[in-house]
């Protein structure tokens, strides 16, 4: 109903339901996924001439990254989000192709890429400062280290949305 009032009842579960997956995943005091919920402005780098700045943010099931876009098409959409269980491995620096030929007008401790499974393209990115990249890098690790290290009944209870958990 509108304007009804939550019960401190129905605010508590509200709020444990929130904080579940943080609790299960033990990462309710990590400063680096803390920073990920609140979220970032970061670059997201194509080429030297397409460089956009985009919001990501942790998702509070603390497994699903979004990035704004502006995009209208499904197949957009369905891009806007990952699952950090989708990403293979997070590279430090200029590593990638992209980011090596920007690397002369970006500092490279502030760059990441994200290589993803099968054959979605790797994400190339720029943060604004160099602590803010490494919350991510490392974030994003501590992340797919838990739910890697969950049982596979853990992860069909937590995130029955995904189906493969490498």
């Amino acid at each position: 109903m509108l304007g009804r009032k939550k019960k401190p009842s129905e605010a508590k579960a509200h709020e444990s339901k929130t904080l579940d997956p943080l609790r299960r995943l033990d990462v309710l005091d990590n400063e680096d996924v803390r920073v990920m919920l609140q979220g970032s402005s970061i670059v997201k780098v194509r080429s030297q001439r397409w460089q956009k700045k985009r919001s990501f943010r942790l998702l509070e099931d603390c497994v699903t990254v979004w990035c704004e876009s502006s995009k209208t098409s499904r197949k957009a959409q369905r891009r806007q989000s990952f699952c950090v269980t989708e990403v293979e491995c997070v590279r430090e620096g200029c590593q990638s192709e992209c980011l090596r030929r920007v690397a002369d007008s970006v500092p490279e401790a502030h760059c990441f890429t994200l290589v993803f499974r099968g054959g979605r393209k790797s994400l190339d990115l720029c943060c604004l400062s160099q602590e803010e990249a490494e919350c991510w890098v490392r974030g994003i690790r501590t992340l797919k280290d838990r739910v890697s290290n969950m049982s596979q009944k853990e992860k069909l209870d937590q995130y029955p949305f995904v189906i493969s958990v490498h």
